[in-house]
């Protein structure tokens, strides 16, 4: 599961004297967040409003965005794109409706629709219908491929994804931890994520910026993710220039397909990667390219693993308790150990929890039932301690609550938690719970679906 976007408060006093010794000066276009200064690139709207306007030139002539449309009454606010259409976006002030621009693949014509945003639209049926059918004549093949190539760079920029979600101090970890994700495209389309797999990337250059940044905000250590941050051709670059900056260790968050190819994990630990976390969500490949909804590359993500463990790094696997596979996650234990053995580089399996998906219509599939949860938990736990697998995480902040695991001592230390996350939540039940402050509570969307029955507060601390 990739990490949370949440970010955490650092010392400022001691960033201050980390920024001295380091010598690096910051200029205006330094931005403060939550304990750490970024050097973040420009608006984003100063990247895409050019672009917006070039595809509504294209497509019908725009002098400028937003533009009025004199006959209508109405104006044309601006444009938006995805992998699959262009939207001209429509309203006498605030959007009412878009203009649905697809190409056919049989027959390569322009197919123009109305999609209404809001009941306001009725009042403008009569214009967005004569509008869509200008349009429908006036979009030629030539113009449309105008558009299209220019659609294709906007679909590349990550709009409207807060720049929070692309690097940060992490949350309810101490010694702190800087984190980077390098995009958000993957080879794999998990369910459970909470990224969208369209929200675009920065270049090279900023991720670069941001590793040193996360340096001088004081992080020990440092987490490369995405998306599937394999995927970026450049990444062995922010692994080299992590360590070159004093990054004792570097993690790779990933599902290690790529690693499934000759040298390619010889590569990454040549680099100075020092720690795979590596998604395994099930033992049963059927199971595991269901949740991932990428068929075949359980056995990928297998041979990959053994890869990196081959290449001296060390490898810690993470598995998503969802409702498609929390039935066979006792028996995950049991994979690993016929899998890879006691590797003396397999150094845990970390038992993650899920959050709220990006497509809400998956929710189902997702968060997994609170009793199949406890059962799962308990044989789990028991497995991996009988074959010697090492667990950690379940008292994290990507962890379950406590009382899912009944504070199992084997796997958690009570200690209290660093601070709140906003991700997390305590249901009133917890306030009688003896647990409470070394709990960082459940996620807002089991509150959502369960109730108070997601927490059984302990009365008393456990023995």
């Amino acid at each position: 599961m990739r990490s949370l976007p949440v970010v955490r408060d650092a010392d400022p006093a001691a960033r201050a004297r980390t920024e001295g010794a380091r010598g690096r000066s910051r200029g205006p276009d330094a931005t403060s967040s939550d304990g750490a200064l970024f050097h973040d690139p420009p608006p984003i709207a100063e990247a895409t409003a050019p672009l917006e306007l070039s595809i509504a030139r294209a497509l019908v002539g725009a002098p400028a965005l937003p533009t009025e449309l004199k006959a209508s009454r109405l104006w044309l606010l601006g444009v938006k794109v995805d992998k699959h259409g262009i939207d001209l976006v429509l309203g006498p002030s605030d959007p009412v409706a878009h203009l649905r621009l697809t190409r056919d693949p049989r027959d390569q014509a322009v197919r123009v629709i109305v999609n209404e945003l809001n009941p306001e639209a009725r009042r403008w049926a009569r214009p967005l219908a004569l509008m869509a059918e200008r349009v429908q004549i006036a979009v030629t093949k030539e113009k449309w491929d105008a558009a299209w190539a220019t659609a294709k760079e906007l679909l590349k920029l990550p709009v409207a994804v807060p720049l929070g979600f692309f690097r940060q101090l992490v949350a309810g970890v101490d010694p702190p931890q800087g984190l980077v994700r390098v995009g958000f495209g993957c080879n794999q389309d998990c369910g459970m994520c909470w990224q969208g797999r369209e929200w675009g990337r920065y270049g090279g250059d900023q991720v670069v910026r941001w590793i040193e940044d996360l340096r001088d905000a004081g992080a020990r250590a440092l987490i490369l993710s995405g998306g599937e941050p394999t995927l970026d051709p450049e990444l062995f670059r922010y692994v080299r220039r992590a360590r070159a900056i004093g990054f004792p260790t570097v993690t790779l968050e990933t599902n290690a397909i790529q690693m499934a190819k000759d040298g390619y994990a010889a590569r990454l630990f040549e680099a100075g990667v020092t720690t795979a976390f590596v998604s395994l969500h099930s033992g049963d490949a059927a199971v595991s390219d269901a949740i991932t909804r990428a068929p075949g590359t359980h056995a990928r993500t297998v041979k990959g693993t053994q890869a990196l463990l081959d290449a001296g790094i060390q490898v810690v696997l993470n598995a998503v308790m969802t409702a498609e596979g929390i039935d066979q996650l006792g028996a995950l234990p049991d994979f690993i150990h016929a899998a890879f053995g006691r590797h003396r580089l397999l150094a845990s399996l970390m038992i993650s929890y899920p959050t709220e998906p990006f497509d809400p219509s998956l929710m189902t599939t997702i968060v997994p039932e609170p009793s199949r949860l406890r059962a799962a938990l308990a044989q789990a736990i028991d497995r991996a301690f009988a074959l010697g697998v090492p667990v950690r995480g379940l008292d994290g902040p990507c962890g379950p609550p406590l009382c899912a695991f009944g504070a199992d001592p084997r796997v958690t230390s009570r200690r209290p938690v660093p601070g709140p996350v906003e991700f997390r939540v305590h249901p009133p039940p917890c306030d009688r719970c003896a647990l409470k402050p070394a709990c960082f509570g459940v996620r807002h969307v089991d509150v959502q679906s369960f109730g108070d029955a997601c927490v059984l507060p302990f009365e008393a601390e456990p023995s």
